[in-house]
């Protein structure tokens, strides 16, 4: 074995009476002593080395098990080998001792390590890791379980770093996933033991919106986390790439066996109830929790949170608002009454004698869902400030309002660092004949890009022809490749097909428009650089609210692309307002129709003009 080109090669020379193994340093043999040797001491006579050599009796096969003392087992061959990719740094870390806790408020050591020095650590950590794999793979038995012990010395440095915490803790988490720390990397071996706990109604592997947020704020939170949440099991697809965000801070997730609803009442209390038991006990074992993190939506978390909070008054408890709860897209109020039960009543008086006593609109299970978080978070996150601004208006108390201002913050969904749009290798082919739009997301009344296909319609054909729409949505028509769930009757699914077709704005631009299904979330964001503009739509708010409250979660994807971003906005939206590369409009098929021409020509050069019957051209 030459250290140097990592090359194994097999002699059949003369024969031997017995196995050895040697190390040759230059033109000089060592051979490994007979008598057992510590650990270290074959690290030492390993890392002076330049090759390795194992000899064995010509009538003798590869030893696979030790032998009573072990020096010349493939076990202690293994040790040799494996320690050529690890690092020592003197003894391991205890998970239970001497391990400090990093700072709430995300700040650097005096002596942080620096970000290339980071990356260089996390590529060595992960070729470690990896080779001692190779090494287990070659062993059996108790050799095995032997060799694989060496993963602790191989992280010990790494988990060190790790403890950092905040900026530093994230860096390095990053650094490892991009050098291919995957499923299969030994996480628990460098994690902290739990620091915080959130309760997330739904979180991944289920695809959502929500889940994948939530996956997002773990990583910008820095913390290592316990995770309790509902099983969406044949209620929502997996995807397992959104892991790849949270992963490195998920020191245990808990789903509950509960069936997962968005409006009813009965199954809010049953999760909270149960989530709310669960943190009880894990809190009663972790008393030094930082905080209790909740985010909503799904509401039911809040409920959760609520009940925790009121259990452990002690704890800090974050609590993050995605949209306002209780109003729609139109700003009219919506959720179903609350009833006043065994677990609503304690929660009820408590905050009638804090703030008085609860109108009728108050007791709806959104409004009382956000009334409880005003009343008794310690801090609360909105995603943008119309979004603050809205939900501060609906609140008729002074002191609570007051409350609420002091305590909460702006924090948009956040972006992931370039890294992960590269981790996933995606073979979506695209030509350069064409200007490639991409539009991911679903189609609702107030959300729709019926604007860009009248536009296309309007172009002359020497621009349409050179423009493609690619479309990633749930559903699709099935001879585009759409798939008709079984849970789905058929009325159904074409119900939702045709309110895609709808909502793209189908007819007449067929062959302009390539559907595709919706991809898992690290799929779509490598899909996402290679097309040239991203399309992105405000929702339509109504005349209920003052200002628009809401801010696209795909814009924080979209910001992290290499791609360019066209934004269909609603005049002064929070949207509106970012650092876009085409806004037009919604509604506006003119804007639209200007913004592709500009687009083609920047991309093609100047089209040709067509002349029209009055002299004019287009």
């Amino acid at each position: 074995m030459n250290f140097a080109s990592s090359a194994l090669a097999r002699v059949d020379g003369a024969h031997e009476d017995e196995p050895t193994a040697s190390f040759m340093r230059g033109r000089t043999e060592f051979v490994l002593p007979k008598a057992p040797v510590t650990r270290q001491e074959l690290f030492d006579l390993v890392r002076s080395s330049d090759s390795a050599r194992l000899r064995l009796p010509h009538d003798l096969s590869f030893p696979d098990k030790a032998d009573e003392d072990g020096e010349h087992s493939l076990r202690a061959w293994t040790y040799a080998l494996v320690s050529r990719v690890i690092e020592t740094t003197g003894p391991a870390l205890s998970k239970e001792a001497d391990r400090q806790t990093p700072p709430l408020v995300a700040t650097e050591p005096a002596d942080a390590p620096t970000l290339v020095s980071i990356e260089s650590h996390a590529s060595a950590a992960v070729a470690a890791v990896d080779g001692i794999h190779r090494a287990v793979a070659s062993v059996s038995g108790a050799d095995a379980a032997a060799v694989a012990l060496f993963t602790a010395d191989a992280l010990e440095s790494t988990a060190r770093i790790y403890g950092c915490g905040g900026t530093v803790r994230r860096r390095l988490c990053d650094a490892l996933t991009f050098a291919g720390a995957g499923f299969e990397f030994p996480w628990n071996e460098i994690r902290s033991d739990a620091e915080s706990l959130a309760i997330l109604y739904n979180f991944s592997p289920f695809q959502d919106t929500g889940s994948t947020v939530a996956s997002k704020r773990l990583r910008m939170f820095s913390e290592s986390f316990d995770v309790i949440a509902c099983s969406f099991l044949q209620h929502k697809k997996q995807d397992p790439t959104v892991e790849s965000i949270s992963r490195p801070y998920v020191v245990s997730k808990e789903f509950l066996p509960l069936t997962p609803s968005w409006a009813s009442w009965a199954s809010f209390r049953a999760f909270a109830e149960r989530a709310a038991a669960a943190a009880g006990e894990r809190v009663r074992t972790r008393t030094d929790y930082r905080r209790l993190y909740t985010r909503a939506m799904w509401a039911p978390a809040l409920y959760a949170g609520a009940r925790v909070k009121f259990m452990q008054p002690d704890l800090p408890w974050t609590a993050e608002f995605s949209d306002p709860l209780s109003l729609d897209v139109e700003g009219t109020s919506r959720g179903g009454s609350l009833p006043r039960d065994a677990f609503t009543a304690p929660l009820i008086d408590e905050w009638e004698r804090d703030f008085g006593p609860l109108e009728e609109l108050d007791l709806t299970i959104f409004r009382f869902a956000e009334l409880l978080v005003y009343a008794y978070a310690d801090e609360i996150i909105f995603t943008n400030e119309h979004q603050r601004l809205v939900m501060l208006e609906s609140i008729r108390r002074p002191q609570l309002r007051e409350r609420v201002a002091s305590i909460s913050t702006v924090s948009h969904h956040p972006t992931l660092d370039s890294g992960f749009y590269d981790l996933e290798h995606v073979d979506y082919p695209l030509d350069d004949d064409h200007l490639h739009l991409g539009y991911f997301g679903e189609f609702y009344t107030a959300r729709g890009i019926t604007e860009i296909t009248d536009a296309l319609r309007s172009l002359p054909e020497s621009v349409r022809a050179r423009a493609r729409l690619h479309v990633f949505t749930n559903y699709i028509p099935e001879s585009a490749g759409g798939v008709k769930p079984a849970s789905f009757s058929r009325s159904q699914f074409d119900l939702l097909v045709q309110r895609t077709l709808d909502g793209v704005g189908i007819s007449g631009v067929e062959d302009l428009v390539v559907f595709n299904n919706s991809l898992p979330y690290l799929r779509f964001l490598a899909v996402t650089q290679k097309l040239d503009y991203l399309i992105v739509t405000d929702a339509q708010s109504g005349t209920g609210h003052s200002v628009n409250p809401y801010l696209p979660s795909k814009w924080s994807d979209y910001l992290g692309s290499a791609a360019r971003v066209w934004a269909l906005v609603e005049q002064e939206s929070v949207l509106s307002t970012m650092d876009l590369d085409v806004r037009t409009p919604i509604g506006d098929t003119h804007a639209a129709r200007a913004a592709i021409w500009t687009m083609g020509e920047e991309k093609f050069g100047p089209a040709a003009t067509i002349p029209l019957s009055n002299g004019d051209v287009l």
